[in-house]
């Protein structure tokens, strides 16, 4: 009689590291579970996840998280003291608002006394005015500041140049100091002579003594000062005619809001 033949044997692949790996996996969505039941503020809905997890684990239903996990360190918390609230940002649109308020009505005052200033005293053929809300532009008419070729301020301009000076420092804010800019500007006339090879410099130096003068006011900041000269090269009349030659004749003041850029200076 002829023997069976034995089918090989079948080995089966070991399948015991199933059972740590599905209690790890219990453990993690409990702990899982808890930190988020943890993190929302919901009592109700954070006692009826502690309710399923004890009746998960065999725990009675009264049961604390300390005791489900005594080995862990959750601290318990005091349903009477109020959770912590996170920093709020402090925000600067209020004050933003509040200093741009500000200074619109500091240009509106500056703006307000130096009309009163040209009106009380009949200046208006010496000191032109300009205001666009933003800028206040003073000029002055350079025929009657500084003789012809020359850059010194004329004695009998010296005090007017003092009075605009206190109106300045009586609208100035010592913390936000206003942005002013004196600029020199000439006719098309050329000059050479030893002291100015160019209008350029004539204009500059101009700027430069002018703001030397108001200057001479302590209660104003140097720092918020500068000067330039742009010669006869920005004209605002025709250099063809005598008049258009004495209106493009003048010193110009800019006086910005703070931080505000320079090149905001065409009004």
């Amino acid at each position: 009689m002829a023997r069976r033949k034995e089918e090989p044997h079948e080995e089966h692949a070991d399948e015991s590291w199933l059972i740590p790996y599905s209690d790890l996996m219990t453990l993690l969505l409990a702990l899982f579970i808890v930190l988020f039941a943890s993190s929302t503020i919901e009592e109700e809905k954070f006692r009826a996840i502690m309710s399923a997890l004890a009746s998960s684990f065999g725990v009675s239903e009264g049961s604390s998280v300390i005791e489900m996990f005594p080995e862990s360190n959750i601290i318990p918390m005091d349903p009477d003291v109020p959770l912590p609230q996170p920093p709020q940002e402090d925000s600067d649109e209020g004050d933003d608002k509040g200093d741009g308020g500000m200074f619109e009505n500091q240009m509106d005052n500056l703006y307000s006394s130096l009309e009163r200033y040209v009106s009380d005293n009949s200046l208006e053929g010496t000191i032109g005015l300009e205001f666009n809300g933003e800028n206040v532009l003073i000029t002055l008419k350079s025929d009657i500041w500084f003789q012809s070729g020359r850059a010194d301020v004329t004695s009998n301009m010296v005090s007017q140049a003092h009075t605009l000076s206190a109106l300045l420092k009586d609208n100035q804010d010592a913390a936000h100091p206003l942005e002013i800019i004196v600029t020199g500007h000439t006719d098309n006339v050329p000059i050479r002579t030893s002291r100015y090879p160019s209008n350029w410099y004539l204009s500059m130096e101009r700027a430069f003594n002018f703001l030397a003068v108001l200057l001479e006011n302590e209660g104003l900041n140097p720092g918020s000062f500068s000067a330039r000269g742009y010669g006869e090269f920005q004209p605002i009349a025709d250099n063809d005619t005598p008049e258009g030659r004495q209106l493009n004749r003048r010193v110009e003041l800019m006086v910005s809001r703070p931080n505000m850029p320079p090149g905001s200076d065409s009004l």
